[in-house]
């Protein structure tokens, strides 16, 4: 009994000083593209962001914007990051998806384009390239026709043909005649002999380039762990803008690639268009609506598909400022 009793105390007294380790949560976070917009998620993974707040984060790489929301929903991967135009059309379809933050609100394209096109007119008549209809290239494409005065449907040939390492390749091929392409492939597409015809990040609309979504059911019953992704991914990114040269080989690692030139254009647009604290962006939705081709989208609520809840209780806690990100 004396042993027993010494043992108790001797075991009281551990843990009254030592906090044992408590489990992390396991979650799948699934990212639609080697960019540099997916750039601060990588560094967040990489340097342990997320285990801070209790999280266990594996990154999934699913190139095809479809199967990416097929995955959330399937409740496979809860989160993800996601072009918006995907989004947008599969809960107009009645999909239970929800933008639940913004990684990117601008269309961050460079429209690539064989050395003889100068102008968007000059792309009458020929084929463009996009990675799939319905995805964030498919959106960017139009909305450039359009703007100059071209029809998507009649005065070019759009070709759906996969990623963008194949856009790139088609390019370089002279198979199409335009594509819009974000780093590091466009500066692959210019070694090749592209010319970057027009930056759309700067024709001054808002568009849900990449944006963090969930389903409604997931993010009422685990707001908690959304808000851990949250602090985990906000933490990283704040990270990656103070260390660059570790940024630089997280880069390098996911992207493959050595050059110097690429690895620096990469970084630099990951700073210039990630969005910091992560809002997702209303006026991108109603841009999304108003170039859909579902014919629910004419009379959709734009409201309707965001829920910025978990990121604005962040804010309001303060959590934001105290790792140095501002507005």
């Amino acid at each position: 009994m004396k042993r027993l009793f010494v043992a108790v105390l001797f075991l009281s007294a551990f843990t009254a000083g030592h906090a044992w380790p408590q489990p992390r949560t396991r979650l799948n976070v699934v990212y639609p593209a080697i960019s540099g917009i997916n750039a601060a998620l990588w560094f967040a993974a990489e340097t342990r962001a997320f285990e801070k707040y209790g999280l266990e984060v594996k990154l999934i790489y699913i190139p095809t914007a479809l199967q990416v929301t097929r995955v959330v929903l399937s409740g496979d991967s809860p989160i993800a990051f996601s072009g918006g135009t995907p989004v947008v059309n599969a809960v107009l379809g009645g999909a239970d998806l929800v933008f639940i933050g913004g990684v990117a609100n601008v269309p961050a394209f460079y429209m690539m384009a064989l050395p003889e096109i100068k102008t968007v007119a000059d792309l009458k008549g020929k084929a463009v390239g996009v990675t799939r209809f319905g995805s964030s290239t498919d959106f960017a494409m139009r909305y450039l026709l359009l703007k100059q005065g071209l029809n998507p449907d009649k005065d070019v040939t759009v070709l759906q043909l996969g990623g963008m390492p194949e856009l790139a390749a088609a390019l370089s091929k002279r198979l199409i005649a335009a594509a819009p392409l974000s780093a590091p492939t466009h500066i692959r597409a210019r070694s090749a002999g592209a010319q970057p015809l027009i930056d759309l990040a700067k024709a001054g609309v808002y568009f849900p380039h990449t944006a963090v979504i969930t389903t409604r059911a997931y993010l009422k019953t685990n707001r908690e762990i959304v808000a851990s992704f949250f602090k985990g991914y906000s933490e990283g990114i704040q990270r990656f803008l103070q260390d660059k040269t570790a940024a630089k080989k997280v880069i390098q690692q996911y992207t493959r690639d050595s050059a110097d030139e690429i690895i620096e254009a990469t970084y630099q647009y990951s700073v210039d268009y990630v969005v910091r604290p992560p809002f997702a962006n209303r006026e991108g939705i109603v841009e999304t609506l108003k170039l859909s081709t579902v014919p629910e989208a004419s009379k959709a609520n734009p409201d309707h598909f965001i829920d910025n809840s978990v990121v604005k209780s962040l804010e309001e806690q303060g959590f934001f400022r105290q790792i140095g990100m501002t507005r």
